[in-house]
């Protein structure tokens, strides 16, 4: 809601924005109250974007072929999975600088192009016949669109490729791997203000396991707590440096997607198997792998997974 917010006043007021235009936006796709997905369908739909055509790279631990998939349909300019590299992003700038989409408008449909192969080539497989798309250049605008055009392709000049001088230049420039290893060594610094962080949470996570336990509290309140604190484990214990972290949130968060599941004794050992591991990977410093420490770990939580599925195949 900040975004929009400020997107609205660069559009209305840029000195008091304090920017005149907004060159990319890079967004995470689940936050609280209004997700990176309602603000991306704002920026390509609401008449009060200061810039459709803007470029929006989304972010997720939830690499999930249905939310890319649905990124990708809102008209999201790229997609970046957690955990990631400095170097990842970069790349992914670059992308978005150097080989821009064209923007389509068609039926139900306005962004870029969701498929990266260049238009009418030889094995074209769109059931759109040429003679009804019309193509918008910058170099060469058409005075009106024509009422016959079903489909609008818009190949604009890239503003952020001006601003770095790409076009003038003689190969493909590159971000300095000086700057990336700078970001990589600030990531790697907040990686104690992340321990300080998992530490509330996972008392956070344990408040909520006992109230569930207990019978008390509202059990799909408690249900959509554990998965929300288990979706950021996920997506951000491999950015600082805990894989295990991000593979034991993501089984937490897939066994808690259903908030109206009735909480057996059975779920509750299931999910304490979780918060466990997690505080013992915080408490141990356990990074990458873990070695020994870290397969017993996984062990633990495969052994917890099956007794888990065995139990529940017994319910009738």
């Amino acid at each position: 809601s900040d975004a929009i917010d400020l997107l609205q006043t660069v559009a209305t007021d840029p000195m008091k924005a304090g920017v005149s235009v907004i060159d990319a936006v890079i967004s995470d796709v689940f936050m609280p109250t209004l997700d990176g997905r309602m603000l991306l369908r704002w920026i390509r739909s609401s008449p009060k974007s200061p810039d459709r055509f803007v470029p929006v790279l989304m972010l997720s631990g939830a690499a999930d072929r249905d939310i890319v998939g649905n990124c990708r349909d809102l008209g999201a300019s790229e997609f970046l999975a957690k955990p990631f590299s400095g170097q990842s992003v970069a790349d992914k700038i670059m992308r978005v600088i150097l080989h821009p989409r064209r923007f389509v408008l068609a039926p139900a449909y306005f962004g870029p192009e969701r498929r990266r192969n260049e238009l009418f080539m030889d094995d074209e497989r769109r059931v759109m016949p040429k003679e009804e798309i019309q193509l918008v250049q910058s170099e060469e605008p058409p005075k009106k669109l024509r009422d016959d055009a079903k489909v609008i392709i818009f190949k604009f000049r890239n503003r952020m490729a001006d601003k770095i001088g790409a076009y003038t230049l003689k190969g493909v420039p590159e971000i300095d791997m000086a700057l990336i290893e700078q970001a990589e060594a600030k990531i790697e610094n907040m990686a104690g203000d992340y321990a300080e962080w998992v530490t509330k949470s996972v008392r956070e996570l344990s408040g909520a396991l006992s109230l569930l336990a207990k019978g008390e509290g509202d059990s799909k309140a408690l249900i959509v707590k554990l998965n929300t604190l288990a979706h950021e484990f996920r997506g951000q214990g491999g950015v600082f440096g805990y894989p295990l972290v991000t593979n034991f949130g993501k089984s937490l968060y897939e066994a808690t997607l259903n908030e109206n599941m009735d909480v057996t004794p059975n779920h509750i050992e299931f999910f304490k198997a979780h918060v466990d591991s997690i505080n013992a990977v915080m408490t141990e410093k356990v990074k990458g792998d873990g070695g020994e420490i870290g397969r017993a770990l996984v062990q633990g939580i495969t052994a917890a997974q099956e007794n888990f599925t065995t139990s529940a195949s017994t319910v009738t």
